[in-house]
């Protein structure tokens, strides 16, 4: 299962506009309900620090591109970071438990 991880940090002025521009992508991506995909969001451990986690399924093409609030992420980021902007990395997912998740490489 691919997966994708990215970790950044914004001024503090904008931590409220980060908040709101991810509630609003998981409000869009919760009606589009798009197949094959495990997306995770966090704030913390300080409120200027986020980050999210994208899981694909194996064959899936990452759909958030094209969830318009999605994209609004991107923006909200590129407006609040402090420093350079952050760049997906590519992850591989070695086990995950819990509800709705299968274990990989275990």
């Amino acid at each position: 299962m691919p997966a994708l991880i990215v970790r950044y940090e914004v001024v503090p002025e904008h931590v409220d506009d980060i908040v709101e521009a991810v509630e609003v992508a998981f409000a869009a991506a919760n009606e589009r309900q798009p197949e094959g995909i495990r997306w995770t969001y966090w704030q913390g451990p300080g409120d200027t620090e986020f980050g999210a986690i994208l899981e694909l399924a194996d064959g899936v093409e990452n759909p958030l591109p094209g969830i318009a609030a999605a994209r609004g992420v991107q923006e909200a980021i590129a407006k609040a970071v402090a420093g350079e902007p952050p760049t997906p990395k590519h992850v591989t997912v070695i086990g995950s438990y819990g509800p709705g998740r299968s274990s990989a490489g275990v």
